[in-house]
């Protein structure tokens, strides 16, 4: 994280302020004269990668209290805009507060504009950070950045008048449900009295008519006027802070605050300083007074930011993504060893189991060939019951085809045949038949009968059937006829015919 500083700014000086984990730390002084200026832009050169954000307490600032229609959107910044430019003509620095919506009429947005009338004060602050091109966050005002002291105190009820004293002077808030309605500062060249206590309660005695003059407070009430006072000082406020009628002093104690705050080591001064520049850190105000020129370089810093986390987190997407591999080789590798070794073990087993087994009269190459040879020839055997139980069932669906003769025998397939390894086997049943006498003189009927005989046969799986002889003789040069004297001399002839039906043998 980049580390933050607050300027905080009076009419006399600059003072940096650093902040880290809660802790705040002077980090230098510059005058309001051309060696300050230039002292300031060394500083801002050493702290290149520095936020920095700007406290103003000056006397020159406006505010202006008016209710506004309620918009959102455009619309809304349309009218703030031209709000601000009617009321705070040649100043850039200006800010509109919501303090809320009314809850009668048409509840119109309560809002309190504000703007630093004096422009030239910040300018050789505003030209040092721009020529350094430092991240200015925003210019903030101690007056806006008094309400959350106020919350953290818990003293947000009512109407306060919240009284601060710090180098530019004695600072007097008004505030009203713990919302900033006007703000003063005195300085203390001003002061009527050198005494800092009673000068804290004249201050508070003034300004009392001005409030009642513009109807913020009414009248025959009294007005809660709270003070920061070092630990070291209560005594001397005590004595010159007397409550009245008009006036109800409530004395705070400014190390008990800085430990509500947070703020450690707490203040040693009288200065409410260190304070408002905790207060600013802890709880930065949305409104701020720089315009968008003045905050071009934190924009440019967002989004160098934005890109370096999004850097960042892609790298440790790849990083995390690296590591899943490189776990998963690991592994894997892991586990290649395992198999190795598992492997290796398997093989000095079977070594073991070999070298125990008793000698044999022939290599055990040479009988693991035999043995592979024997399974094969083994396999290739084969029996006609197969066969011949499909050649019956067949035959029981064709009742006048008679059976003479069988023959059964297994013949090499070298049509399949691989090299170097047996061919398959093929077992073949030839079968001789012949028809009934009254086929003598139906040569196409018969010639059905042996079609149906082969078809059925070849419709069972694995088989394979050819019409070794048919019932008469079919040569391209003969015709059948009907009604011859070939006919009659068939005629008393039973029609012979042969089918051989095979197989291959699975390897």
């Amino acid at each position: 994280m980049p580390r933050r500083h607050v300027l905080y700014l009076d009419a006399t000086q600059l003072v940096a302020w650093g902040w880290r984990a809660g802790e705040v730390t002077l980090r230098g002084r510059f005058a309001n004269d051309a060696e300050g200026h230039a002292q300031f832009a060394e500083f801002l050169r050493q702290r290149r990668d520095s936020l920095f954000l700007l406290l103003c307490d000056l006397v020159d600032e406006a505010f202006v209290a008016e209710n506004v229609p309620f918009v959102r959107g455009g619309d809304r910044v349309s009218l703030l805009r031209r709000k601000l430019a009617q009321h705070f003509f040649g100043t850039p620095f200006t800010c509109a507060h919501s303090l809320g919506r009314l809850r009668s009429g048409r509840r119109d947005e309560q809002m309190l504009f504000c703007a630093l009338t004096r422009p030239a004060h910040l300018e050789p602050w505003l030209a040092a950070l721009r020529a350094a091109e430092a991240a200015l966050s925003g210019i903030h005002s101690v007056p806006l950045v008094s309400e959350p002291i106020l919350e953290r105190l818990r003293l947000t009820e009512g109407q306060t008048l919240l009284l601060g004293i710090s180098p530019a002077g004695v600072r007097q808030s008004f505030f009203e449900g713990g919302r900033l309605r006007f703000s003063r500062l005195t300085p203390l060249s001003a002061l009527s009295s050198n005494d800092l206590p009673r000068a804290c309660a004249e201050e508070a005695r003034r300004l009392h008519p001005y409030l009642l003059g513009q109807r913020l407070i009414a009248r025959n009430t009294p007005l809660t006027v709270r003070v920061l006072v070092p630990p070291a000082n209560m005594d001397d406020f005590a004595l010159a802070c007397r409550s009245n009628d008009t006036l109800q002093f409530e004395l705070i104690d400014s190390e008990q605050a800085a430990a509500r705050l947070g703020l450690r080591p707490p203040p040693q001064d009288m200065n409410s300083e260190t304070l408002f520049v905790q207060a600013l850190m802890r709880s930065t105000p949305a409104e701020q007074f720089a315009p968008s020129a003045e905050r071009r370089f934190h924009r440019i810093w967002l989004t160098r930011f934005a890109l370096r986390a999004a850097g960042s987190v892609a790298l440790a997407a790849c990083l995390l993504f690296s590591a899943h591999s490189a776990l998963d080789s690991f592994e894997m590798r892991q586990d290649t060893l395992r198999l190795n070794d598992d492997a290796q073990r398997a093989q000095r087993a079977r070594a073991d189991i070999i070298r125990r087994l008793p000698p044999t009269p022939v290599p055990l190459d040479t009988l693991r060939v035999v043995h592979e040879r024997s399974l094969q020839i083994e396999q290739r055997s084969a029996m006609p019951d197969g066969l011949m139980r499909e050649l019956g069932a067949v035959l029981e669906q064709l009742p006048q085809v008679t059976l003479d003769k069988l023959e059964w025998r297994l013949a090499a397939d070298l049509a399949n045949g691989n090299n170097g390894a047996l061919p398959p086997m093929r077992a073949e049943l030839i079968m001789h038949a012949h028809l009934p006498e009254e086929f003598g003189a139906q040569q196409r009927r018969a010639l059905e009968v042996v079609d149906a005989l082969a078809g059925q046969l070849r419709a069972r799986p694995g088989l394979d059937v050819q019409v070794l002889r048919q019932p008469f003789d079919l040569e391209s040069g003969q015709v059948l006829r009907g009604g011859t004297r070939t006919e009659r001399t068939d005629a008393g002839n039973a029609p012979p015919f042969s089918l051989r039906i095979s197989r291959v043998l699975a390897p």
